[in-house]
């Protein structure tokens, strides 16, 4: 059911549909706004703006770093600039719809710099989890606004998978691969490992986990500052209203993940936010103030990026 509904999503014509519906509501807002746009633009408080550009850059960095504690944990050695550009240069396959390129760059960009199939499948699995649980934890505020089925989804999902990581779990799974020939002999043939991932498995204690879950949540404390401080360059803003800023972010952002058909979760992630801050901040505030978050994520995607890229050359260039 889960695979026919992935396909669902990711058919063309969904995509399309889903391109059409936005340009639609673009051009809504446009005419909306009208020859009040200029001086919408001409409100803003670029000093926020400015804040904002940081601390969506702080965030890159502190996601880099997760990814680099949590391979340094699976035993790989390699540097904190060389995990950075797996992941900023992996992060660009985000804007293309289904999200496999985001997928794929990652595993090839670590395949190249020397990390073994079974470590990029544990680090990806172990960062997704701990991802969607701190992110359900910080969109608690608003879940009472979904429908209930879409409510306990975001809730017991996470869970779930967390079950599925805990080390007692992976050590039982990993017992059962080494002592089963069939199953062993299919994990020789997709992780090219005789060894089994039991000694690997091992070595992941609930400290870790616990370690790299806070990191997460700090990620996601700074995601909600940013969208604060880009709504605050629009209105003054108090600082009681960060809960509620910080929580349709998460929200929005597991919702543009999920959704296939969304390059980025582009318009998802706004669309979610708009409906929750719409009733405190006013229609225009909530959604400009969304759109200027978006801009100032890709604009920080984008160029860090290409500072990786450009860095890798110039040290790729004497070795060569």
């Amino acid at each position: 059911m889960i695979h026919q509904l992935r396909r669902i999503l990711g058919h063309p014509l969904i995509r399309a549909a889903y391109i059409i519906f936005l340009v639609a509501i673009a051009v809504f807002y446009l005419i909306r706004w009208g020859r009040n746009l200029p001086a919408l633009i001409g409100q803003v408080r670029w000093s926020w703006v400015g804040l904002a550009l940081i601390i969506a850059c702080l965030s890159a960095l502190l996601y880099s770093y997760i990814q680099h504690d949590i391979y340094r944990q699976l035993g790989v050695r390699l540097s904190y600039r060389a995990v950075f550009r797996i992941v900023s240069v992996s992060q660009l396959g985000k804007y293309l719809p289904g999200k496999l390129l985001f997928f794929g760059n990652f595993y090839l960009f670590s395949r190249q710099a020397g990390i073994e199939t079974l470590q990029i499948g544990t680090n990806f699995a172990i960062s997704m989890v701990l991802w969607l649980m701190t992110a359900a934890l910080c969109s608690l505020p608003v879940l009472s606004l979904l429908q209930p089925a879409l409510r306990y989804s975001v809730l017991v999902l996470p869970l779930l998978l967390a079950v599925l990581i805990h080390p007692r779990s992976l050590r039982g799974l990993a017992r059962l691969i080494d002592h089963n020939e069939h199953l062993h002999r299919l994990w020789v043939r997709l992780a090219g490992d005789e060894s089994g991932p039991e000694a690997m498995w091992t070595a992941l204690h609930p400290s870790f986990y616990l370690r790299a879950a806070f990191l997460y949540l700090l990620t996601w404390t700074l995601a909600g500052a940013g969208a604060y401080f880009c709504l605050r360059a629009f209105i003054p803003l108090g600082v009681d209203i960060y809960p509620l800023v910080l929580a349709p972010v998460a929200l929005g952002t597991i919702g543009g993940f999920v959704a296939l058909f969304a390059p980025v979760g582009l318009g998802v992630r706004e669309g979610i936010g708009a409906l929750v801050l719409t009733p405190v901040l006013g229609a225009d505030t909530a959604l400009l103030g969304l759109v200027l978050l978006r801009g100032v994520t890709v604009t920080v995607d984008l160029t860090l990026a290409f500072l990786s890229l450009l860095t890798g050359r110039r040290r790729a260039g004497p070795e060569r």
